[in-house]
């Protein structure tokens, strides 16, 4: 039944529907690069699974081939600002070898060297950036542009200084809302008849699995992949009411599971701290965070956050869906999501204190 898997996965380079707002937007913020100027910045905003990434790239790709207009995507989660600026510098077509322990300045010189054309950085995951100091770097040279892309725009936004907040004015916010059910349904066709033999839906399981992701595309696509799957695992020549019921529960695993190892171990051993001692109230949370945030930082090349910001690294995990948390969710408390999901990492927490 299952043809190519590879068409469900967040990488595949399908064709953008239903984003010709955004796509416009972006568009016009780039033009400047078709002309051999810098592009515009742009900050890009929404939930997970609305396809800003994909659009993102998508769009890039296009430039290239139009007006070779050369980029660099960059995942952030885990990356110091160091990290993120020798990728900048490494991964541009004109650069030589390049050192991770090269210092700072060195990446810089090399990047303002190298970027005789405009070239656009996209910060994937730009919201776990823990210094956004360094925007102001890789802006400092005269032709790189940045497109950060983000899951909350105003708290983003918060932690830019003034000159900084500048660069992405109101006109330069793009904001990817949910999908509607028919939109889900035109994004979901194209992957079966790429991806599954025929077509082993029956009518009205894609409006079904369209109404009940919440707008969300990657939920979608990987419920029928899923139903493909359990379909399949019950030699089912076609989606029974049951594979289809079973699927959303096993795609919803499935990309917490992605998403939980996608994250730096340091929100990993976070997510474990939750995940151990929940359901706690908040006063609880804080006081487990600061017995344990030596360990939670254990290794890493910075020093622990305080509190403040170590609640912006458990709100993003309540946008993955991986805890609960108050005033995010319904929830009174901070737990996790699906308690038997562990992180890849070992962490044996600390017995919380009073504050």
């Amino acid at each position: 039944m299952i043809q190519d898997r590879w068409v469900f996965d967040d990488e595949y380079n399908a064709d953008i529907v239903h984003r010709d707002s955004e796509l416009e937007s972006l568009s016009r913020l780039l033009k400047p690069a078709t002309q051999s100027r810098r592009a515009e910045d742009a900050l890009i905003y929404g939930p997970s699974g609305v396809g800003k990434t994909a659009t993102t790239r998508w769009l890039l790709r296009d430039l290239y081939q139009r007006a070779h207009v050369q980029s660099v995507g960059i995942e952030c989660s885990g990356d110091t600002a160091h990290e993120i600026i020798h990728k900048a510098t490494a991964k541009h077509p004109s650069t030589g070898i390049v050192h991770e322990n090269q210092s700072r300045d060195d990446l810089l010189e090399i990047l303002e060297e190298v970027c005789d054309t405009p070239y656009i950085v996209i910060l994937d995951e730009a919201d776990v950036i823990p210094d956004l100091d360094v925007l102001e770097d890789l802006l400092s040279v005269e032709k790189v542009s940045v497109i950060a892309i983000t899951h909350q725009q105003v708290e983003w936004l918060a932690r830019l200084e003034d000159d900084m907040e500048r660069h992405f004015p109101a006109d330069a916010q793009i904001e990817f809302r949910k999908y509607n059910e028919d939109e889900l349904v035109d994004i979901l066709k194209p992957r079966i008849e790429h991806g599954l033999v025929g077509d082993p839906t029956r009518p009205g399981q894609l409006e079904w699995i369209a109404d009940d992701c919440d707008g969300e595309a990657r939920w979608a696509i990987k419920t029928v992949l899923a139903a493909a799957e359990l379909a399949q695992e019950r030699g089912h020549d076609y989606f029974h009411e049951a594979d289809v019921r079973d699927a959303f529960e096993r795609a919803e695993r499935k990309i917490r599971k992605d998403n939980l190892q996608s994250l730096p171990v340091t929100y990993q051993r976070l997510y474990e701290l939750v995940r151990q001692i929940g359901p706690v109230n908040g006063e609880e949370m804080k006081a487990a965070y600061r017995a344990n945030k030596m360990t939670v930082f254990d290794g890493r090349r910075r020093e622990p956050v305080g509190w403040r910001r170590a609640w912006d690294f458990l709100k993003k995990m309540a946008d993955y869906d991986l805890i609960e948390m108050p005033g995010e969710t319904n929830s009174k408390v901070y737990e996790a999501v699906d308690e038997e999901l562990e992180a890849p990492v070992e962490f044996n927490f600390r017995p919380m204190t009073a504050d």
